[in-house]
């Protein structure tokens, strides 16, 4: 993979082996990254105290929150390892995301799967877009500083399920 010259390599061995993903590490030039199936900070201690990795990916939702998530990135830092997490969140979860991206120094890119959907700019009332030429800008109004669209989140509720049941 090295010719490709990669952003990283993710997760080349299951990141509970640490040691097979330090050996991994350590054999290319390519960087390896993973964390996102491990949960809470004791989950991404071995890998980040072998250095074993060089960048980590919690899933923010999955690892235990966005304080949780700000932690591990915390912890990060102190082995100068950046902060690259997880994200298949709808556009809530994604600028929850973003906002501890945002409160920590080594962030280096937040992950998004949702180019498909055409219900993304619906879901939440915000202006501009929430995301433009490939970023967001944060604002700073209260909370997350956008706010649901409840009769599209109606719309888009799988068959038989309630909103906030």
């Amino acid at each position: 993979m090295e010719p490709f010259d990669l952003l990283w390599l993710e997760e080349p061995v299951p990141p509970e082996n640490v040691d097979a993903m330090r050996e991994v590490k350590q054999s290319t030039r390519t960087p390896i990254c993973a964390g996102e199936n491990l949960y809470l900070r004791w989950g991404f201690r071995d890998l980040l105290e072998k250095q074993a990795v060089d960048i980590i990916m919690p899933d923010l939702p999955k690892c235990c929150g966005l304080a949780e998530g700000k932690k591990i990135a915390s912890m990060a830092e102190v082995y100068y390892i950046p902060f690259a997490p997880h994200n298949v969140c709808g556009p809530l979860g994604t600028v929850a995301s973003a906002h501890c991206c945002a409160a920590v120094p080594n962030f280096l890119v937040l992950e998004w799967h949702w180019l498909e959907r055409p219900h993304w700019n619906e879901l939440v009332l915000a202006d501009p877009p929430l995301i433009q030429q490939g970023a967001i800008q944060l604002t700073d109004r209260p909370g997350l500083g956008v706010e649901l669209n409840m009769e599209a989140a109606e719309r888009y509720l799988k068959p038989g399920t309630k909103l906030f049941a």
